[in-house]
């Protein structure tokens, strides 16, 4: 076995095992019996357990995201950004809903010493290096952190497409919920006049 097919059978065995007990209730043993590894081979991978939880949600945000990448074109303007990123977003969690409950434990885990929040991976950063771009060419008021923005964007588009909201399940319904968020958003964020 090489080494891409090991650290894909570790990943995919710690994606059932978190989404199935989360992260504290998931340990290193359990994946590498599910992976049918030696124990070691996690850590050569992986630099821990958080490392690998990381690890996850980024395998699921990849293959979801596919040629398209992640974000949006920073080319766009601040408000046609928002309304493709809401889109994409809104989309991402309707298709994958393994990645909506390791939000969910996530959330019930958060108490832990060693946090496993949404700004801990790549791709957050890659959200917070596009949020911090509009700052700096003046499409949105410098006074917001990124972390907010990010947090309120992931919540509006998750709980959307992860709660019985029957109010936007047709196209048309979800593209209404798009523009009044991306509407609200742009009044929020743009920069105050002096």
């Amino acid at each position: 076995m090489n080494e891409d097919t090991t650290k894909a059978r570790i990943l995919e065995a710690a994606r059932q095992l978190f989404v199935e007990n989360g992260f504290s209730g998931t340990s290193m043993g359990k994946v590498a019996k599910l992976a049918i590894v030696n124990h070691s081979l996690i850590y050569h991978h992986f630099l821990n357990k958080e490392g690998l939880w990381i690890a996850v949600k980024e395998s699921i945000v990849k293959k979801a995201s596919g040629q398209e990448g992640v974000l949006p074109s920073l080319t766009l303007s601040f408000k046609e950004f928002l309304h493709a990123l809401l889109t994409r977003s809104l989309e991402f969690y309707r298709k994958n809903p393994d990645i909506a409950k390791l939000i969910l434990w996530q959330r019930i885990e958060h108490r832990q010493p060693n946090p496993i929040g949404l700004t801990k991976s790549e791709i957050a950063k890659e959200w917070l290096r596009a949020f911090d771009h509009y700052q700096s060419i003046g499409e949105m008021d410098k006074n917001h952190k990124s972390e907010f923005i990010l947090t309120m964007i992931t919540s509006l588009s998750s709980s959307a497409a992860l709660d019985p909201n029957v109010f936007i399940e047709t196209p048309e319904s979800r593209e209404a919920y798009i523009n009044f968020c991306t509407q609200v958003l742009i009044q929020g964020l743009a920069p105050k006049p002096f």
